[in-house]
């Protein structure tokens, strides 16, 4: 901005031009163009130190030349300047400065921490790029660990030996067959409860478990269900294992040899390949738990007759040609019970008795009546 010197309009005596307004009218010097409010350093020659400032810091520059006074021929001369002083000749210089030019505050320094800011950030570039060809090496290494795993887990766990425990009667390879396991497939893609269902969708058959040995052995542990009882009901003879699931049907009504014939159950419904449904969950219960304990003390065989008609006075008739009427009594303590029957049956048949009543309720102290 140019600075807009103010001229004084009256002319000089013996002269028509104007002069600056630094002259009086009598043409004596008034004021100082520049520095008129500026501090005055001292300056006492060559040897003289500069002095410091207020902040405690010297000007460089200082001291300044010495300068002559103003005079007519050279109104110009100031002498020495502080150039931390505003110019009073100035004024729209000062109109147009921030009153926060010091402030730290104010919104012109923003510019000042943005432009720091981005250069920070120009700085920068260099550690991005590195850590940008960092990170390519880590997203690379970790694509070739995922192939290399993907490739171990495909080559290593594949099943590669099938075995089958717990069949009788029915093949090893059909039950493989039926259990959907196969040469080949991922050990960890076996789903247990899809074999369960494959393989008891065959009746004869009961799942135990799939017991994987890794990497690439499979064994199948299942069991063969065994006719045990057999049930009329709607004129039809069906047989079950000792735990209801009905495994035949057959018009023939009559009674077969080794199986026992269940009497009094209360029955809904009767399919091939589906637990028998009763009416009565107790009935179940003791139809299970009796069924169950004769096979497993291996006496199936010596019980022809299973009466669940009264859940509390149950009855059972021996396989004998001269049979044995047995009172359990209520369906408590079943186990007890059942020992207590078969143990004084043998007793009684090395006695030479054949046939009678045979009362072990109370399976400590059994009572026997024998035929008249």
């Amino acid at each position: 901005m140019e600075p807009n010197w103010q001229m004084n309009q009256q002319p000089r005596q013996g002269s028509g031009g104007h002069r600056p307004s630094v002259w009086n009218d009598q043409g004596e010097y008034a004021q100082q163009p520049l520095g008129s409010q500026q501090r005055q350093l001292p300056y006492q020659g060559q040897g003289t130190q500069p002095q410091p400032f207020a902040g405690g810091q010297a000007w460089q520059g200082y001291p300044p030349q010495p300068s002559a006074a103003p005079t007519p021929s050279n109104p110009w001369a100031t002498g020495p300047v502080d150039p931390f002083d505003e110019p009073s000749e100035a004024p729209e210089l000062m109109e147009a400065r921030s009153d926060h030019l010091y402030n730290k505050e104010d919104r012109f320094w923003d510019h000042v921490d943005g432009a720091q800011q981005t250069d920070r950030h120009a700085r920068k570039k260099p550690r991005g790029k590195a850590e940008g060809h960092t990170l390519r090496w880590v997203i690379l290494i970790l694509a070739v660990m995922v192939g290399v795993g993907g490739l171990i887990y495909g080559a290593v766990f594949q099943v590669r030996d099938i075995t089958v425990q717990g069949s009788v009667t029915i093949a090893e390879k059909a039950i493989i067959d039926l259990s959907g396991i196969h040469l080949g497939m991922n050990t960890f893609s076996i789903d247990d409860d899809q074999v369960e269902k494959n393989i008891e969708s065959n009746r004869y058959l009961s799942f135990v478990c799939v017991d994987k040995h890794l990497p690439d052995k499979v064994i199948l542990q299942v069991k063969e269900r065994v006719p045990a009882a057999t049930v009329k009901y709607c004129g039809i003879l069906y047989t079950m294992d000792n735990r209801g699931m009905v495994l035949e049907e057959s018009l023939d009504t009559e009674m077969k040899t080794g199986l026992v014939l269940v009497d009094g159950l209360n029955i809904h419904d009767c399919r091939v390949g589906q637990t028998i449904g009763l009416t009565d969950a107790k009935q179940m219960q003791v139809f299970t738990e009796v069924l169950v304990e004769l096979k497993v003390m291996s006496a199936l065989y010596m019980v022809k007759e299973l009466d669940l008609s009264n859940m509390d006075n149950l009855f059972i008739v021996s396989a004998d040609e001269e049979s044995f009427t047995v009172r359990l009594g209520p369906a408590e303590n079943l186990h007890a019970k059942l020992r207590s029957m078969i143990l004084t049956i043998n007793h009684l048949r090395r006695e030479g008795y054949e046939g009678g009543t045979l009362d072990v309720s109370s399976p400590v102290n059994p009572t026997y009546i024998p035929e008249s």
